[in-house]
């Protein structure tokens, strides 16, 4: 549900870490400002209670003291300090005052409009002009007529506010801090086990050894798994060796009678006088070899992929063998009205297998050829890196759909530009990927902006000296 709130790559520590901030400060803010109006609504009943209480008050020692016995008993009370009292005759006039010991001198509303206000039952809050703080007033009418006004500050309410605020804030901080504990269980004991299986899967998609799932310290959810998915992957190993062993074994029963059958071709063709005979021998001994080679392929694609391909190694200058290549399939572009040309800035020397790496290029040409159309141009390209040398084939044709980018590489597909009349089984460019894995390297495609597409591989492993 909170997945469209966050950017797709924002790791889910930072997610957990943005949500629960999210919830702790909108859980303090609810906090603050229901206590906060709890409180100021509950010290504003106190505040009437006291004005109307210290009013009734007054208002006894009036009748006993006399006003100057009022003022002297109002001086040296404890409220003197938040609370002013005015004593004024039935029309108004003002007989005696006691202001607030601060020196805020706090203005007094217009009698005219105090006048409204029910006796003892009512009071007015005045807001002071300059932003001092506020000013309840109350009044009761003297049994000799006059009428004794009270007014009482809400400085300390203020204040005693403050205060609350602040141990709230004091508190709302400390919950936040407690709030990192669940995050750092959570990337300590999910997400750096997560990122443990992600790399541990990784390996196992590169192909590197017999890598299983590690999550030892992950929660139990995790272990269970990667304990289900190790097993998993132990099954399928144990199918795959039990595949290699067969197709290991099927290849050497069918090498040899294709072998067998093959030299008796052979010596059949020698032999015989008929010319349909020869020509059905020549015939045989083609399908012969096109199996053979069928054959021969899958298993190399098969080796290749589990990094068990053998490889011949020698130094060889990679500018001059791919130049060599260029040189062989120009005049085949040529008769197809095809352009093709070689680009490379720099050379580079490798230890490679030279019959492989010259299979691989050539199956990337093959397919050029084939899917370009007349009129195009098609480019082999060395680029070297620091760590590696890339070899892109680039064409004209119609290039590839979005989903073919990755299908295309897997064994017998071919891309939806391929036709009935197109050569080969779709294992050519199984065979690309096979060769570069074997050689530590990587494989892919992309389609060119102009049109047409990029094929590439890479060669990393056995790099001796630049040229």
């Amino acid at each position: 549900m909170f997945s469209k709130l966050f950017l797709d790559r924002l790791p889910s520590t930072w997610r957990l870490a943005i949500l629960q901030a999210i919830i702790v400060g909108t859980s303090i803010a609810l906090c603050l400002t229901l206590a906060g109006n709890a409180l100021r609504a509950d010290l504003e009943i106190n505040a009437r209670s006291v004005i109307l209480d210290d009013l009734r008050e007054y208002s006894l020692i009036y009748q006993k003291l006399g006003g100057q016995g009022l003022t002297d008993l109002f001086t040296a009370g404890q409220h003197s300090g938040i609370q002013s009292i005015r004593i004024t005759s039935p029309d108004g006039q003002m007989k005696s005052e006691h202001k607030r010991e601060d020196g805020l001198a706090f203005p007094w509303p217009d009698l005219l409009h105090l006048r409204k206000m029910a006796n003892v039952t009512d009071l007015l809050t005045v807001e002071h002009p300059m932003g001092f703080p506020h000013q309840l007033i109350g009044r009761i009418v003297l049994p000799d007529g006059n009428i004794l006004w009270c007014g009482r500050s809400d400085a300390a309410d203020l204040v005693y506010l403050q205060h609350i605020h602040d141990y709230l804030w004091l508190a709302g901080v400390a919950a936040a801090i407690i709030s990192l504990i669940p995050i750092l269980w959570y990337a300590n004991e999910v997400m750096h086990p997560v990122r443990s299986m992600i790399a541990s899967a990784k390996a196992l998609a590169r192909g590197l050894g017999n890598s299983r799932l590690t999550a030892s310290s992950a929660v139990p959810e995790l272990r269970d798994f990667a304990d289900a998915f190790n097993t998993a992957l132990d099954r399928n190993d144990a199918l795959a060796s039990e595949l290699q062993a067969a197709n290991d074994h099927l290849a050497h029963e069918l090498r040899t009678p294709l072998a067998r059958i093959r030299g008796n071709l052979e010596a059949f063709h020698d032999e015989v006088k008929n010319p349909g005979a020869g020509d059905a021998a020549a015939r045989g001994l083609d399908e012969i070899d096109r199996a053979t080679h069928l054959i021969q392929t899958i298993l190399n694609i098969r080796a290749g992929e589990h990094n068990a391909l053998k490889l011949h190694r020698e130094k060889i200058s990679l500018g001059e063998l791919l130049g060599g290549i260029a040189d062989i399939y120009a005049t085949s572009a040529e008769d197809r009205g095809l352009l093709l040309r070689m680009e490379f800035t720099s050379d580079i020397t490798l230890a490679i297998d030279q019959q492989l790496v010259t299979q691989a290029v050539a199956n990337l040409l093959d397919n050029a050829l084939n899917y370009t159309p007349p009129g195009g141009s098609i480019i082999l390209r060395l680029e070297v890196e620091d760590d590696q040398a890339i070899i892109h084939v680039l064409d004209t044709g119609p290039g590839l759909l979005p989903d073919e980018l990755e299908t295309v590489w897997h064994r017998f597909v071919r891309g939806s530009a391929s036709s009935a009349s197109t050569p080969g089984m779709g294992l050519g460019l199984s065979l690309v990927r096979a060769i570069a894995t074997s050689h530590g390297g990587r494989s892919g495609c992309n389609n060119r902006d102009g049109g047409g597409a990029d094929f590439w591989f890479t060669l990393a492993h056995g790099r001796e000296t630049p040229a």
